[in-house]
């Protein structure tokens, strides 16, 4: 009979979730430590694993056996957009048979025997799952998430309408590719998480052994570059991959994918408007908005070689026909 193992992506996204996993495990707030006192050494009948990865998160507590999710929320989780945040992750664990519960840190503090009675009273009901069964029945299917590539002429709300998408809509579970980068962090950067980080060497040796979906050598010997298994990972977690290129890789990236892969163009309604907007930005000399237009005018001529083309004459139209196409390709 074989143990249950990390039910996660393989890889550096292994590596990384592993890494922050045992991490956590030594920084437990006082309400996560009381709760594994109840919950650990098979107390409530079950074995439970705190800060197991799962899918490519880290929940606090999970049972395989009853697939229960634990999570025991601060006061960030009425801050900001972690609440979006956490109902997404319960969304996305609920898709591969997990039961999510959420306790604060008071009610654990204040009342745990309550706290202990209602995960009692849940792990009742649910089924037991064998460790044969959970490893026959991985959690993740290679290819689950499907890419999203969008493009488009500096100035055109490229940026606007993809951030637009990814905080509004979070149901469409879209995510961005982690790519890599030749440069030093810079600030808090960290590796895995904004980039991965390599030397120029290590740069190179991938683009001699094919591992790149596309890169460019922005600058002599600093390049940036999408890995394939990178966006393999991603895909196995169940995330729709997002990738925000110039025309070129876009094009290439649709290649490469097929029909596995939407392509959208934003276009500007006419280069005369695209002028207006970078002038209204203030952040260019007049010398380098021609460049930008002209660069622009080229790109365009790419639009015929994507899926859709969407003019965004008026920004909140192009919102919802981007968002329309979007769902219908994901079958939302």
């Amino acid at each position: 009979m074989g143990r249950f193992g990390y039910e996660t992506t393989d890889g550096s996204s292994y590596k990384q979730l592993l890494m922050n996993a045992k991490n956590n495990r030594r920084y437990q707030t006082p309400a996560e430590s009381a709760l594994w006192e109840c919950l650990r050494n098979k107390n409530l009948g079950y074995r439970f694993r705190r800060q197991h990865p799962i899918c490519g998160y880290i929940p606090d507590f999970v049972c395989l056996q009853k697939r229960l999710i634990i999570e025991v929320d601060g006061g960030y989780h009425f801050v900001g957009n972690q609440q979006v945040s956490d109902e997404e992750r319960t969304r996305y664990l609920n898709q591969y048979g997990f039961e999510v519960i959420r306790f604060t840190n008071e009610e654990v503090l204040e009342d745990i025997d309550n706290v202990v009675n209602i995960i009692k009273s849940i792990m009742d009901k649910k089924p037991n799952i064998s460790e044969q069964n959970a490893m026959e029945a991985p959690l993740l299917r290679r290819g689950w998430g499907r890419l999203l590539i969008v493009s488009a002429p500096s100035g055109s709300g490229k940026s606007t309408i993809v951030q637009w998408l990814m905080k509004e809509h979070p149901e469409l579970s879209l995510y961005f590719s982690i790519s890599c980068t030749s440069r030093a962090p810079r600030g808090t950067e960290q590796n895995g998480v904004e980039y991965f980080f390599l030397t120029p060497e290590e740069f190179k040796a991938k683009i001699q052994n094919d591992e790149f979906l596309e890169y460019e050598e922005v600058y002599e010997n600093r390049f940036y570059g999408t890995l394939k298994q990178q966006v393999e990972n991603q895909r196995n977690q169940g995330q729709n991959v997002v990738f925000d290129v110039d025309v070129k890789g876009g094009v290439n990236i649709k290649k490469y994918y097929g029909d596995e892969a939407l392509s959208l163009f934003i276009q500007p309604p006419s280069v005369e408007e695209l002028r207006k907007r970078l002038v209204g930005r203030a952040t260019d000399t007049a010398e380098a908005i021609e460049e930008r237009l002209a660069k622009a005018e080229y790109e365009m001529t790419f639009a015929p070689q994507f899926d859709h083309v969407i003019v965004n004459d008026d920004l909140e139209t192009a919102k919802q026909e981007t968002l329309q196409i979007v769902k219908d390709f994901l079958g939302c």
